[in-house]
């Protein structure tokens, strides 16, 4: 099917590139830093992971490759190399102020001064959602 298909094909090679992009140490972080240590909520994130890698085998058993990256692993790994060191960074930075954001309280509770300090930091985190949207888009 995925050989005689080409519209199955490209949906699963969209796919592909999208979980070649995934980090496990980044959802960790947000994991460790964002999530309530419940034992529900500590496991929903394992169990995404584990479906992420039974995603990851399944793409490759359907499009009988090696590598998720399929035809453009090289692409990939050279793009990689250079995004991820300013995304990343990023990432981290975004897990932090949304920690600190939730922290902060409601709107009508703050002072002048922490409103001021909230609004700041909402704007920090629209630059890093824009930033990492910006980073992780394709090109070419």
């Amino acid at each position: 099917m995925y050989a005689d298909w080409p519209w199955f094909r490209e949906t699963i090679d969209l796919i592909a590139m999208i979980l070649s992009k995934t980090d496990f140490s980044i959802t960790k972080n947000y994991d460790d830093k964002l999530v309530d240590k419940t034992p529900e909520l500590i496991g929903l994130g394992d169990e995404v992971r584990a479906k992420l890698v039974k995603t990851r085998q399944a793409i490759l058993d359907v499009s009988q490759s090696k590598s998720v990256a399929g035809p453009h692993v090289q692409l990939l790994r050279a793009s990689t190399k250079i995004r991820n060191p300013y995304v990343d960074p990023i990432n981290v930075v975004q897990a932090e102020i949304l920690k600190e954001l939730r922290g902060m309280g409601e709107d009508e509770t703050l002072s002048a001064e922490e409103l001021e300090v909230k609004n700041l930091r909402r704007d920090a985190m629209i630059v890093s959602i824009n930033a990492i949207a910006q980073g992780m888009r394709n090109s070419g």
